[in-house]
């Protein structure tokens, strides 16, 4: 008697194996489906709050401008992460590349740095920096973006009464997250320190240009936050 042969089912193990290959495809285009899809609401909010400060003019409560303001400027953060997201996606799938051009990097630092004073300031942190004069063959825009991302982690791990110290040497970016006299050095391990979308973007972009980014400690346990301009 001929061997019966079952039919494979629609929820058999072909069945399963061709959704876990869809469900996989899924969370691997989910970063930038999500970055896609909150594009639109985000800049109507952007384009309502703008008409809303605009018509308020000097009639809203100094408290009341002070709320849009902040909803503003958190909403300009979010629409920033989203932007950081889809690159970092595109970026790492190949379908985004670097443009590169000659990039004088101490001068994009300097203009980093000032630009994050008024943050440092209003968190009780110094910010110092030394940077050698140095040109590299790089995309401006992703080179800019991802200091930025740095700087700003490094700020996040700050303590009031401490520093960041920012060097340039040899095509290497450190920044030094110092403690406050006194007190005990920040205890976020290295690793933990880079699990963030803005250093996961930081990554994204130094790879896309042939460098690199890390986080380490040196030895008297401060945290450091490394770029690597040239591989």
């Amino acid at each position: 008697m001929a061997a019966s042969v079952r039919p494979e089912e629609p929820n058999g193990r072909r069945g399963r194996t061709a959704r876990s290959g869809e469900l996989l495809a899924l969370r691997d285009d989910l970063a930038g489906l999500l970055a896609h899809d909150l594009k639109t609401p985000l800049a109507a909010i952007s384009m309502n709050l703008d008409f809303v400060l605009d018509e308020l003019g000097k009639q809203a409560s100094g408290a009341m401008r002070s709320a849009l303001e902040d909803c503003r400027a958190a909403n300009a953060r979010a629409i920033r992460i989203v932007t950081d997201m889809a690159d970092a996606v595109r970026l790492v799938s190949g379908e985004k590349r670097a443009t590169l051009t000659d990039v004088d990097v101490s001068a994009l630092l300097g203009n980093l740095v000032r630009a994050a004073a008024p943050e440092a300031a209003a968190r009780g942190v110094r910010m110092v920096w030394h940077a050698d004069s140095d040109m590299v063959h790089a995309d401006a825009d992703l080179l800019s973006r991802a200091l930025d991302r740095l700087l700003e982690r490094a700020l996040r791990h700050a303590r009031t009464g401490g520093a960041i110290e920012i060097t340039l040497r040899s095509a290497t970016v450190t920044m030094r997250v110092r403690s406050g006299a006194g007190d005990d050095v920040d205890p976020t391990p290295p690793e933990a320190a880079m699990r963030a979308l803005g250093t996961y973007f930081a990554e994204a972009a130094l790879r896309a240009q042939g460098g690199a980014v890390w986080t380490e400690t040196d030895a008297d346990g401060s945290l450091l936050f490394l770029a690597a301009l040239r591989g």
